[in-house]
This record gives structure tokens, sequence and C-alpha cells, in this order.
């Protein structure tokens, strides 16, 4: 009799990429088909953004041994920061050339998310970060952890 799948096997590194890159992809599609162009992009590309980077950064965080009842746990949840913090203390950066913009476009998508505030109306101003910056950090991030962890990624090449 074969044993039932527990969260641990069925939430692997390969399944969290693959839904990074849905994540990701649809974030672009909804960016780059903006029929009304403006500083900032949709809302929605920046929430489907937002969750696709935090899926890429936990797809490293499973690929290094952190457990799915962890990263569903308080300690990391949907906290980017720390689960960020703990990919670095794992490696990230030996596969993932950071650089200033990253770290600002991820703060800027983080302060942003505060309190739900990419998927609820909360009035007041905010700061969004240009396209331009959220774009890349996504894909060159999902690129360097998905060939990690042994899934396709995009073929898109960004200049510095």
């Amino acid at each position: 009799m074969n044993k039932p799948l527990t969260e641990e096997d069925r939430t692997t590194a390969v399944g969290l990429a693959r839904y990074a890159y849905e994540y990701i992809g649809a974030a672009m599609l909804v960016e780059h088909n903006d029929p009304t162009p403006n500083q900032i992009s949709p809302v929605p590309a920046y929430f489907l953004a937002l969750h696709g980077i935090e899926l890429t950064v936990k797809s490293y965080l499973r690929h290094n041994g952190v457990t799915a009842k962890e990263l569903r746990g308080k300690k990391y949840g949907h906290d980017l920061h720390a689960c960020h913090r703990k990919a670095k203390e794992l490696g990230l950066l030996s596969i993932f050339n950071e650089e200033v913009n990253d770290a600002d476009a991820m703060r800027m998508l983080v302060c942003l998310n505060e309190h739900q505030s990419l998927r609820y109306i909360r009035t007041g101003t905010k700061d969004f970060p240009l396209w331009s910056l959220v774009e890349p950090l996504a894909v060159r991030l999902h690129q360097a952890i998905a060939t990690e962890v042994g899934y396709k990624t995009f073929n898109i090449t960004y200049h510095q």
C-alpha cells in the first residue's frame, strides 16, 4: 500500500519555481498589455510580481532544506524580508548578483503590500517602484534560482 503524500512531499522547490514562473509571467502580461500607460504600472502587475518573487525565494529555501511547514509558518509566511534574509544566509548571493536597484525594488514592493495593500484599497500616498526595476528583479532572480533547482525560466536579458 502506498503511503499518502505529505505536504512536505508535495511542496517542492521545482513546484514553487513553476508557480513563481507563472505569476511573474502573468505580471508581465498585465503590465505589457496595459491600454493606458501611466507613470506606474497596474496594481495587479505589482501584486503578481511580488508574489512571484516570494515564491521564487521560497523555492530556493525549499531547495536548501527549509521545510514546507517552516515556509508556511510565522517565521517566514508572507514575510519576504525574512525569506530573503534566510536565502542570503543559505548562499543566494553566490548564484544571484543582487544590484542596488534590486534591493530598492524589493523594499518598495514589500512596503506597498503592507496590510495587503496590493490586494485591497488603502487610501493615502504610495511609492511605486518603476516597472523597469521590478521586472528585471523578478526575472533575473527567477533565472538564477530556477536554474539552481532545475526548472525552466525566462529567456530574457536585461542590460545594466
